[in-house]
C-alpha cells in the first residue's frame, strides 16, 4: 500500500475517531449540566455551557467532513458531476441486459451494490461495486472472497465466447485467444482477467480499500485496452457488415 493511501485511509478514520469523542464530550457536558440543574442552563457567565456548544458544533462540522471524505460519498458526488447513469440492477430493469457472468456454483455468492452507465471508448459501459464470496467468478478474479469494481463493455453484436483467466487459463477456441500482444499484457498485468460472453465484455478488479473513482476509472482504461488488444471495434464492424450482406 502506497504512503499516499495510508495517509487519505488513516486521514478519514482520524475525522471518524475525532468526531465520536466531540459528540461523547458534548452528550457528557449536556448531562452533567441537565445533572446540577435546570438552572444551569440559564448561566450566562462563561463556562460550561459555551464549552458544550462549541463541542456541539465541532462534532456536526467533523461529521460532515469525515461523511464527505467515505469512498461510497465521493463515488456517488463523482458519478453525479460526471453524469453517469445510475443502474440499480440490470437484471430487474426492463428491456435491459442482464449480467453477463453464469450463476455462482458451490455456494458462491456475487451481489452488485451499485453500478452507473456511461460512454467510454466508443462502448457502451457499466462500471460499478462488487462483492463475492466463495470464488463467485471462477477464475475471473485471484480472490476467493472480497470486493472490487465490475466493468461490463457492452458489445452492438455477439462475438465468440472466449477468456483469459487466472493463473493462465484460455477459455474458447477463438483465433483471437492467440495474439501476441494480448498474451504478452495479461502475463505482465497490464490487463486483468476478463471474460466475453455473447455481447458483452467484462472484468472484476480487487479493491481493497473501498471502490473510489479512480479505481473505476482505471478499471475501465483496462478493461477497453482488452477491447482494443482484440481489435473487438474490427471484429464487430466485420460481424455487422456479414449480417447485413446475409
Amino acid at each position: 500500500m502506497s504512503l499516499r493511501r495510508w495517509t487519505r485511509l488513516l486521514g478519514r478514520w482520524a475525522l471518524t475517531v475525532l468526531a465520536a469523542v466531540t459528540w461523547f464530550g458534548a452528550v457528557c457536558g449536556l448531562g452533567l449540566i441537565f445533572m446540577t440543574g435546570a438552572d444551569a442552563l440559564s448561566d450566562t457567565t462563561p463556562g460550561r455551557m459555551w464549552v458544550v456548544w462549541l463541542l456541539l458544533v465541532a462534532a456536526c462540522f467533523l461529521s460532515l467532513l469525515a461523511d464527505r471524505t467515505r469512498p461510497a460519498g465521493v463515488l456517488a458526488r463523482h458519478a453525479e458531476s460526471a453524469g453517469w447513469e445510475r443502474t440499480d440492477s440490470l437484471q430487474q430493469r426492463a428491456g435491459r441486459r442482464k449480467w453477463p457472468w453464469a450463476e455462482p456454483a458451490g455456494g458462491g455468492t456475487i451481489r452488485v451494490r451499485q453500478a452507473w452507465s456511461f460512454t467510454a471508448g466508443g462502448f457502451p459501459v457499466t462500471a460499478g461495486e462488487v462483492r463475492w464470496t466463495g470464488r463467485g467468478f471462477g477464475g475471473a478474479t485471484d480472490d476467493t472472497d472480497g470486493r472490487g469494481v465490475v466493468v461490463v463493455v457492452h458489445l452492438p453484436v455477439p462475438v465468440p465466447s472466449m477468456a483469459y483467466h487466472v493463473p493462465f487459463e484460455r477459455v474458447g477456441d477463438s483465433p483471437l485467444l492467440d495474439r501476441a500482444e494480448l498474451r504478452k499484457a495479461f502475463l505482465t498485468r497490464r490487463i486483468p482477467p476478463w471474460t466475453v460472453r455473447e455481447q458483452c465484455l467484462f472484468t472484476v478488479e480487487p479493491a481493497y480499500e473501498g471502490v473510489t473513482p479512480a479505481l473505476i476509472g482505471s478499471a475501465v482504461r483496462r478493461a477497453l485496452l482488452v477491447a482494443k488488444l482484440l481489435e473487438l471495434n474490427a471484429e464487430v464492424r466485420s460481424n455487422g457488415r456479414a449480417g447485413v450482406a446475409a
